[in-house]
């Protein structure tokens, strides 16, 4: 009887528990996820940068002193062909609040009101940088491409979820599975990419 692998442990930058859930869904039993605050309590960053790897550093760099292993970060968000590429690097905190999802969607609607039906497309964005043990960089980068609903739908996911219907599908990401959502999301995809040949 061989012993089972040990699981790599792998920290990621972030204190929502949504999106450490999601991961840990998407990477398997092989990894065991944590979050920020399984490592420094109370740890907290300003995502200060101009673009998707900017503030994806800034949060690798404010982990750095407190792991010795892995840190994995993302930064990811909502980019809108109508309101060109908006709200991109500032989906989180679009409707004024950081991290305020509700908000968010309805500032989104509300600026989306007047665009026409084949005008919404829109697509979510995921940038990775990963830290590995050696201290060596590694980026991945994600894309899931669909439009804007007129309307929330859903009670799954976060975010922008419950507006976002992808592409070759007539339900919005809130109301799919976990499973259905982790094989073509953004970030399932920048994971996937993060887990080619790697043991």
């Amino acid at each position: 009887m061989t012993e089972a692998k040990p699981k790599r442990l792998i920290v990621v930058a972030t204190n929502n528990r949504h999106k450490l859930q999601e991961m840990q869904s998407i990477l398997g039993s092989a990894w065991l996820v944590q979050g920020a605050g399984d490592v420094a309590s109370g740890l907290t960053w300003e995502e200060t940068g101009s673009t998707f790897r900017d503030n994806a550093r800034i949060k690798i760099n404010a982990l750095k002193p407190y792991v010795k292993g892995c840190i994995l970060a993302d930064d990811s968000g909502l980019c809108v062909d109508a309101l060109h590429g908006a709200p991109g690097v500032n989906s989180s905190s679009y409707g004024g609040i950081e991290g305020d999802h509700g908000r968010n969607v309805q500032r989104l609607l509300a600026h989306m009101r007047d665009v026409p039906d084949h005008e919404r497309g829109a697509h979510f964005y995921c940038l990775i940088l990963f830290l590995n043990e050696r201290g060596e960089e590694e980026m991945f980068e994600g894309r899931c491409f669909g439009r804007i609903s007129r309307q929330p739908s859903g009670q799954g996911g976060f975010g922008y979820d419950p507006v976002f219907i992808p592409d070759g599908y007539n339900l919005t990401m809130a109301e799919m599975s976990e499973r259905d959502k982790n094989a073509i999301s953004h970030r399932g995809r920048a994971l996937t990419e993060f887990m080619k040949d790697r043991s």
